[in-house]
């Protein structure tokens, strides 16, 4: 028998189907430590291929050429359920922008009436900076997290105030994760959830209560704009983003069970018929949003380009 005490190797290509042979290679001490060996060429993996590394307390992750990052084998289940582009905001200067909203859609971030709003996450930035993230706005009405490693906050406010009032959350959104707000305006109280599609499973992050100083300066307007910063230090989103929902109802119970379900037909949910928009992002010509209920009559992708409009990755 032949025993080897110290063995190095470059890169190990094991064969799978056919001629094809995939590549399991290289020992990570963090992810950022791999997505830099990659930008600097130290790591190059091979386009059509499975590219597998190991990385020191997250296991086994593989390297995705459309999103440019090391994605979990568990989470590249989760690609599966998502319908099939999503839209990628580049964190400098391109937002989605929505207008003319009506029949209900018009409420969401209208802190004197009740909603629910939902989005899908397609790969997010974790940039442990501590800056404020802005997801969903109307007129000066901003719902916004904040980046913070393994601890991201979720901030409200009005009147383009700033950070007004918020609550760290402990948890941070991973790449496909599912973000589903309620705010209640009897209770003033904002409900943040956040799940994962490919499990189901799903928690309460935040019950925040919206503040009077929130409350007395409500400012939202006809239009909805997603990831847009520039605000008293608040930055544009970073991230791909799919299957966006909204209802002028507080979704409650077995419909925020539904929502992170698995699946990608948001159609075939039973609370489906209470929604007032549906956008599935990135499935009309560039740069159009589309709504399936039709309340959305002018949705676009403002500062982006044709490419930003990506196709999920099947493997």
């Amino acid at each position: 028998m032949n025993v080897l005490n110290v063995l190095g190797v470059n890169q190990l290509s094991l064969r799978g189907a056919g001629e094809e042979f995939n590549s399991f290679s290289r020992f990570f001490k963090s992810k950022d430590e791999a997505l830099s060996s990659v930008a600097n060429g130290d790591y190059s993996p091979t386009a059509g291929v499975i590219n597998a590394v190991l990385i020191l307390g997250k296991g086994i992750m593989v390297y995705d050429f459309t999103l440019l990052d090391f994605v979990d084998i568990s989470q590249l289940a989760a690609a599966a359920n998502q319908t099939p582009k999503y839209i990628e905001l580049d964190g400098a200067n391109d937002y989605i922008n929505l207008v003319d909203r009506a029949g209900g859609s018009e409420d969401v971030l209208d802190w004197s009436k009740s909603w629910s709003i939902g989005i899908t996450l397609f790969g997010i930035e974790h940039v442990n900076d501590g800056a404020w993230m802005s997801l969903f706005s109307s007129g000066g009405n901003h719902v916004m997290l904040r980046r913070g490693g393994s601890n991201w906050g979720v901030y409200v406010t009005s009147n383009d105030k700033g950070y007004t009032v918020g609550a760290n959350t402990w948890y941070s959104p991973q790449e496909f994760d599912r973000i589903l707000f309620t705010y209640d305006h009897v209770t003033a109280r904002l409900k943040y959830y956040l799940g994962n599609p490919t499990t189901g499973a799903y928690a309460m992050r935040a019950n925040l209560l919206v503040n009077s100083t929130v409350l007395n300066n409500n400012s939202p307007d006809a239009t909805l704009k997603i990831g847009k910063g520039g605000m008293n230090g608040v930055v544009y989103w970073d991230g791909g983003l799919n299957n966006l929902i909204m209802s002028n109802q507080v979704l409650v119970g077995p419909q925020v069970d539904e929502f992170f379900q698995t699946g990608e037909d948001f159609t075939s949910h039973e609370y489906y018929p209470d929604l007032t928009s549906y956008c599935r992002l990135g499935e009309d010509s560039f740069p159009a949003i589309g709504d399936d209920k039709g309340n959305i009559t002018n949705g676009v992708l403002v500062g982006g380009t044709a490419g930003d409009f990506k196709d999920i990755p099947t493997e």
